[in-house]
């Protein structure tokens, strides 16, 4: 449960961190403009939303690594490593999903994708090879 926990928070880290940045890259200031003073309260009432979703992934990132370090106690790594990366399936699907984000489908990615499901079905053994 730990691992699947890590594997959301870090797709929310992702997630939260790229709409942030995305978002301070269209309005980025240059640096002879920040030396004007009054522009700090302009920095901050209008781009707080952005400052506060990339440390909303920071702290995402943060908790991901406690709940991994905790899961890595408890599971293999045969185990481990093929759940974590359920993340890049969930953010591609998240990506290419939420408008805010507006990642184009693409049909080599999907297949990537395709591919890491593939993998961590065979990672994993079935039920019936548990029991013989």
């Amino acid at each position: 449960m730990l691992a699947l926990f890590s594997v959301a928070f870090i797709s929310l880290a992702q997630l939260t961190m790229k709409w942030g940045m995305s978002q301070l890259s269209l309005h980025y200031l240059s640096l002879n403009e920040l030396w004007n003073l009054q522009l700090y309260s302009a920095l901050i009432m209008d781009y707080w939303p952005y400052y506060l979703s990339v440390l909303a992934g920071l702290s995402f990132y943060a908790l991901s690594m406690l709940c991994w370090v905790m899961a890595l106690k408890q599971l293999p790594l045969s185990v481990a490593y093929p759940m974590l990366s359920l993340s890049y399936v969930i953010v591609y699907v998240a990506a290419i999903s939420l408008p805010w984000i507006g990642e184009a489908f693409s049909w080599p990615k999907a297949l990537g994708i395709m591919l890491i499901l593939a993998g961590i079905y065979l990672v994993f053994p079935s039920k019936k090879a548990k029991q013989s």
